[in-house]
Parts: C-alpha cells; sequence; structure tokens
C-alpha cells in the first residue's frame, strides 16, 4: 500500500513538472491569488488584514444576535444594547465605503 501511495506521488511531481503543466499551474496559481486579493486590495487592505476585520465584525454581530435574542427573552434586559451595536457597526461600516459606492447607494436611497 505504501509502494502503490509513494509511485503514485512520484507519478504526479512527474506529470507536473512538465512544461505544459507547470504554465497551467502558473496560470491557476494567478487566478487564485487574484480572486483572495482582489476585494481586499479595492478596499486598501492586505488579505491578512482584511481577514482580522471580517473577524472582528463578524463577533461584533455575534455579539448583537446573543443580546437581540436576550432582550426578546426578558424584554427588561439589553434595551439599548443591540441597537447600539447595529449603530455601531452601521458606522464603522459605513466609514469604510469608498466614496464612488456611497453615491451609487445614496442615489438608490431615493428610489
Amino acid at each position: 500500500m505504501l509502494a502503490s501511495v509513494k509511485h503514485s506521488i512520484h507519478r504526479f511531481w512527474r506529470w507536473l513538472l512538465q512544461d505544459a503543466h507547470k504554465e497551467k499551474a502558473r496560470i491557476v496559481r494567478s487566478q487564485v491569488e487574484r480572486a483572495f486579493n482582489e476585494h481586499p486590495e479595492a478596499t486598501g487592505e492586505t488579505y491578512l488584514q482584511h481577514l482580522c476585520f471580517t473577524v472582528r465584525m463578524s463577533g461584533r454581530f455575534v455579539y448583537a444576535s446573543i443580546v437581540l435574542m436576550l432582550h426578546g427573552l426578558f424584554p427588561f434586559l439589553c434595551t439599548r444594547t443591540a441597537s447600539s451595536q447595529i449603530e455601531k457597526i452601521y458606522s464603522i461600516m459605513r466609514a469604510r465605503i469608498p466614496q464612488t459606492r456611497r453615491d451609487e447607494i445614496n442615489q438608490g436611497e431615493g428610489i
């Protein structure tokens, strides 16, 4: 069994190292890099910076969701917490929107 795995790996590397396959691999790598970097670069961030921001924002959404459920069960608790979080999330996201996109959004609000 181990011998067949080694043989398969060896065949794969021989196949991959052929010039035609190197070019295909380069093209695929370029497409993958573009897919992972195009949007973060458009927001002025690296992939890692964008990931960190989205993780932090996800945490805010999770917190707001938990507070909303708690408030739904016990209306006397957290009477402004969830709405304050939603306002904070909105202001953070609104500040990050490029001006051209903001103009598009504002035009759509009048519809």
